[in-house]
């Protein structure tokens, strides 16, 4: 059974999520598929551009596999995710978002939610929570580009203040097409 998006906690993501983040990535046609290594790259406190990376967190242990649509290269899924800054965490990885800070500008670069968890709100509460930190961070404009394909994605973005600013023509490929640019004022 699903908890609650309110039951969701949302954390800073960290060294031990990487598995299960790159998972999600993977598990979902639509995200972006970075390899592993960039995920750790996006955890570095010295990286530039500096990074953003959340992770929302179901209190709920012990589920099931993360059911696939998409292989994910060279993956296995460990029981339980090691503990990470000494501390052993309380549920399971359920979604994650990363955002580049040039301030005052940000972009957000990826965002997922695994399949057994979508239209809970786990994305507008991640979302909500990277615009506090990126508010503290001096940003006060953040972009994005997604396919133009994917309707879910940007009625998302729609429904929580994104404007469409452009299109760049045949940006994505396998399959080819446009990416839809839009941007978003933070107050």
């Amino acid at each position: 059974m699903k908890s609650d998006a309110a039951e969701v906690h949302i954390r800073r993501m960290s060294v031990a999520d990487v598995s299960r983040v790159f998972m999600i990535a993977w598990s979902r046609k639509h995200a972006t598929h970075w390899p592993r290594e960039a995920y750790l790259a996006a955890l570095k406190p010295d990286a530039t551009p500096q990074r953003i990376a959340l992770v929302a967190e179901d209190p709920a242990d012990g589920r099931g596999p993360l059911l696939l649509d998409w292989k994910a290269p060279n993956y296995e899924e460990p029981e339980k995710s090691p503990p990470s800054d000494g501390k052993a965490e309380s549920g399971r990885v359920v979604g994650f978002l990363i955002a580049s800070v040039l301030a005052p500008q940000s972009e957000l670069e990826s965002i997922a939610v695994s399949a057994a968890e979508q239209r809970r709100g786990v994305g507008r509460r991640l979302f909500l929570a990277m615009a506090e930190a990126l508010r503290a961070a001096g940003v006060n404009e953040v972009f994005l580009e997604v396919r133009a394909s994917n309707q879910r994605a940007f009625d998302f973005y729609r429904s929580l203040g994104w404007n469409e600013t452009g299109r760049r023509p045949r940006y994505y490929a396998d399959p080819e097409e446009d990416a839809v640019l839009m941007s978003l004022k933070l107050e």
